[in-house]
């Protein structure tokens, strides 16, 4: 809102094939092609987002079907000590 009143000054409107539609608040006509530069963005993400969501959907799904078909998981055996590492030492 700030923006639009400290850009009060009178713009003209146009474009190419039209001509000139028209004159308004230079803050306006900033603020406008600003939400429809995000709206256009949105729209065109929109189908990238849910096929995404469809393909993270299907990987749980399988990642849930292998986990189950996993058999039961054998406990660890007891860790054996082993003989400790006998480190080579260069002649001196």
């Amino acid at each position: 809102m700030i923006f639009l009143l400290s850009n009060r000054e009178t713009t003209v409107i146009g474009f190419w094939p039209f001509g000139t539609l028209g004159s308004a608040a230079l803050g306006a006509v900033v603020l406008i092609a600003f939400a429809l530069g995000v709206l256009i963005g949105m729209v065109l993400l929109v189908p990238h987002r849910v096929r995404a969501h469809r393909r993270a959907r299907r990987a749980e799904k399988q990642v849930a079907a292998m986990q189950s078909a996993q058999p039961a998981a054998v406990p660890p055996a007891e860790p054996t000590l082993a003989a400790p590492a006998q480190t080579l030492l260069p002649p001196r």
